[in-house]
């Protein structure tokens, strides 16, 4: 984009703001996406809510340890756009902090939003976090284009055009607005809190503070003050530990466990329902209960396959949707996080991709190489794509395959020698006296 193409962009945003802002009544504003008002779902966010910050904290780490870079076809491309999105969308982050962010506000709000902001003569915008409980989106009635409607901290609000936010909503029935999960866990995680509560509450009193007297008849209204008048001075007099109990009254304690056994049965299922709304398997958010895995590469690859699949494929559409033109698109541009790097750090699984990639030939050992940081291989031979050669027919074995090594060996020898005076070179004279050797003995 020109500096003037980018001018005449931000005049005609300026009109078409200045034009919806005097005209209310053209625009059409969405419905939240929850019918819970907001002083009644409850402060259930990453601050007091340990569930949700280990399911949140999980989805958007994993999101940010993916290096995302601009492909043309296959071939990586190196400007000013994959620089914006892979090292820093703003001078204050970088783009493991700003992936990770804007994951973290789409896993409590339901929506993430970034604005791409434009300075004067720059062609590549820088992408400004903002937060989802003051973006709203409108329609506007005549085109039926989508707008945005910000709120920001100080000052009026603003009209900005979808096409300068980035939006990638958690889940959606309208296209538009994502669906808050922490509002689909509002009745789950109320229960288990007053399930916490109340065990508190139990543990504030005491194992053993409950007792129960026991009369050997029916007393009336004053003979139970006073015999539990009786009891408690003699009790805070000897401080426990001697009780005189006359008339056949006996005591007996109520013994109260400090944690209710329900609790635990309440924790299991919230972690089940958070890694259910999360799609997270639950023996990632601690609950090992029926976890049947066999190895840690089988928990990544359920992991990623079932959660971090779908996010990164709207992650990687939205960008591709909002900073590439139609005609870069056509050119083979795209967008693309690195899943493998989640595997990076499990050493045995990654060995063992690298050693089939190599004698399947769909990965050189430079390639290997460079993606674990180390120089190539000296003189080139690590450039070549290899192929395994250890399955054959017998007869090949046999019968073939050594002319077709000795051939090989003729050719080279005859090619060194063609510049020089005729002379052979010392393995092809050994060779043509064993085969001499060989006929004469026939």
């Amino acid at each position: 984009m020109s500096i003037f193409t980018a001018l005449r962009e931000r005049r005609r945003q300026r009109i078409i703001t200045k034009y919806l802002n005097s005209q209310g009544s053209a625009l059409t504003v969405r419905p939240k996406s929850t019918w819970i008002p907001h002083w009644l779902r409850g402060d259930y966010t990453l601050k007091n809510s340990e569930l949700i910050f280990a399911a949140v904290s999980r989805i958007s780490n994993s999101l940010a340890s993916m290096p995302i870079q601009l492909y043309q076809g296959s071939k990586p491309v190196y400007n000013g756009l994959n620089d914006l999105v892979a090292f820093s969308p703003n001078p204050l982050m970088t783009s493991s902090q700003f992936f990770r962010s804007m994951e973290a506000c789409r896993g409590t709000a339901g929506n993430c939003y970034a604005l791409k902001v434009y300075q004067p003569g720059d062609d590549v915008p820088r992408l400004e976090l903002l937060d989802p409980t003051r973006v709203q989106p409108i329609i506007e009635k005549t085109s039926k284009e989508l707008w945005w409607r910000i709120q920001p901290d100080e000052g009026p609000e603003m009209f900005v055009h979808d096409f300068y936010m980035i939006h990638v909503p958690f889940i959606s029935t309208n296209g538009i607005a994502g669906i808050s999960p922490v509002s689909v866990l509002f009745n789950t995680l109320k229960y288990s809190d007053n399930i916490q509560e109340f065990n508190v509450k139990q543990l504030e009193q005491g194992v053993n503070s409950a007792i129960v007297l026991e009369a050997p008849a029916n007393l009336g209204k004053d003979q139970k003050a006073a015999m539990i008048e009786d009891f408690m001075s003699t009790y805070r007099e000897t401080s426990g530990n001697i009780l005189l109990l006359e008339s056949g009254v006996t005591a007996k304690t109520l013994n109260l466990s400090p944690v209710d056994s329900m609790l635990f049965e309440v924790e299991k299922i919230t972690r089940s329902k958070v890694a259910m709304v999360y799609n997270i398997p639950p023996h990632l958010l601690g609950d090992y209960s029926e976890a049947n895995t066999a190895s840690q590469e089988q928990v990544m690859l359920e992991f990623l396959t079932l959660t971090m699949l779908p996010i990164v494929r709207a992650y990687e559409q939205e960008l591709d949707r909002k900073l590439l033109t139609a005609t870069q698109r056509r050119s083979g541009l795209h967008w693309r996080f690195d899943m493998d790097a989640v595997l990076r750090a499990d050493a045995a699984t990654m060995a063992e991709v690298h050693y089939k990639a190599v004698r399947s030939g769909w990965m050189t050992p430079d390639e290997i190489r460079f993606s674990r940081n180390m120089p190539a291989l000296p003189k080139g031979v690590g450039k070549w794509a290899l192929v395994s050669q250890d399955l054959a027919t017998l007869d090949y074995t046999v019968n073939d395959k050594p002319k077709v090594l000795m051939r090989g060996v003729n050719e080279e020898g005859s090619g060194d020698s063609s510049g020089g005076s005729g002379g052979q070179t010392q393995s092809q004279s050994q060779t043509q006296t064993e085969t001499e050797g060989g006929n004469g003995g026939a």
